[in-house]
């Protein structure tokens, strides 16, 4: 019976010291992590923690929405450990002890419910204003969008890199056609035309 911890931020630019810290104080026999959104369960660590578990093993995480920001998502899993005897705990969840496992369960489904209808909900309120902010910069025709990785101006140094590559040889006529070239720089078709027509 293991206890195994699982820890995640959105982002690479995010650290994980705040979970890990606590993994270490509940003294984790595996941890499993991942840097990517919790909107969806295709994350490496979530699936690696998955196989690994075992009946009798407990899941902990510091709270719901590390787990998943998808109600369906945080039912599924949930049910998943229920049904492989696996015993979840949410740091941020008040444990019950009422001395009743049934009323003792039913309390932690019904907080579960709760806290991922709260998780979905909050997600759904960001992009929502993230919606609203994109409609306003329209407005004031100060939006510009997602920045292109291929540019003269990209913000990604290999993007730069491409542009600057196929504009050489686009301008040299140093290529034996465009299927030559997107193969060359590992573009698609549709992404050197986008090139070709801002060069």
């Amino acid at each position: 019976m293991a206890l195994i911890f699982y820890a995640r931020v959105s982002s690479k630019g995010q650290n994980l010291d705040r979970q890990l810290a606590r993994a270490k104080k509940v003294h984790a026999d595996k941890i499993f992590t991942d840097k990517l959104s919790g909107k969806t369960t295709a994350r490496p660590g979530l699936k690696a923690l998955l196989k690994f578990i075992r009946e009798g093993d407990t899941v902990e995480i510091v709270s719901l929405d590390r787990l998943s920001r998808n109600y369906q998502d945080i039912q599924h899993l949930v049910q998943r450990f229920k049904d492989t005897s696996v015993r979840l705990i949410v740091d941020d969840l008040p444990q019950t002890h009422t001395g009743n496992g049934l009323v003792d369960q039913f309390m932690l489904d019904m907080m579960i419910n709760l806290m991922g209808f709260v998780a979905q909900n909050e997600r759904e309120k960001i992009r929502e204003r993230q919606r609203q902010g994109i409609e306003q910069a329209k407005i004031r025709g100060v939006y510009k969008g997602r920045s292109r990785k291929y540019a003269a101006n990209s913000s990604n140094r290999e993007g730069r890199l491409v542009f600057e590559g196929i504009k050489h040889n686009y301008q040299s006529g140093n290529y034996q056609s465009k299927t030559q070239l997107a193969r060359k720089y590992g573009v698609s078709r549709q992404q050197l035309y986008r090139i070709l027509k801002e060069i």
